[in-house]
């Protein structure tokens, strides 16, 4: 049996995970804060429409479809660093600059991606999405969602390969 949750405790539970989502699509963070305001905002609005499925891949579905909508409308994404990433608490200085440059370098390849490839890695890598939950947000099916995943990692290793023989 599954719990339910209010709306308010939806917000509280998923409101920073749609954000980092969303500023990592959009690369502004004021786009990203006013899409996860509309995506809250079409989530009340459509709650209707909740069938019972798992929240967490419905709310980042609806939050997709407004970064599609915010893209459009946009016609353009303009590239600028994410500066907070989800670092452990305490790392020494070594461990942060590693840390650091690891997180840099997967940004870079993951944005020489196409879109779609790279919100499929993003979902899968960064949110431990499953496949299922991938179809569901982006409405591919689970063979593309793969097959995508599986080119797009092949992508940035043959990037990060290449990178390593110019160094």
């Amino acid at each position: 049996m599954k719990k339910k949750y209010s709306f308010e405790d939806i917000y509280h539970l998923y409101v920073q995970d749609l954000y980092y989502y969303l500023l990592s699509l959009t690369r502004q963070k004021e786009a990203a804060e006013d899409l996860v305001q509309e995506a809250f905002y079409r989530t009340l609005i459509h709650l209707d429409s909740y069938r019972g499925e798992e929240v967490r891949p419905w709310l980042f579905r609806i939050a997709y479809n407004a970064f599609i909508d915010w893209y459009r409308k946009e016609k353009r994404i303009i590239s600028q660093e994410i500066t907070d990433w989800h670092l452990p608490p305490s790392p020494s200085t070594e461990e942060q600059v590693v840390i650091r440059s690891e997180i840099s370098e997967w940004k870079t390849g993951l944005a020489a991606l196409p879109a779609a490839m790279e919100n499929i890695l993003l979902l899968r890598d960064y949110y431990g999405f499953s496949y299922q939950e991938i179809a569901h947000v982006t409405g591919f099916t689970i063979g593309k969602v793969k097959m995508d995943l599986f080119r797009g990692r092949n992508e940035m290793r043959k990037a990060r390969e290449m990178n390593d023989v110019l160094s």
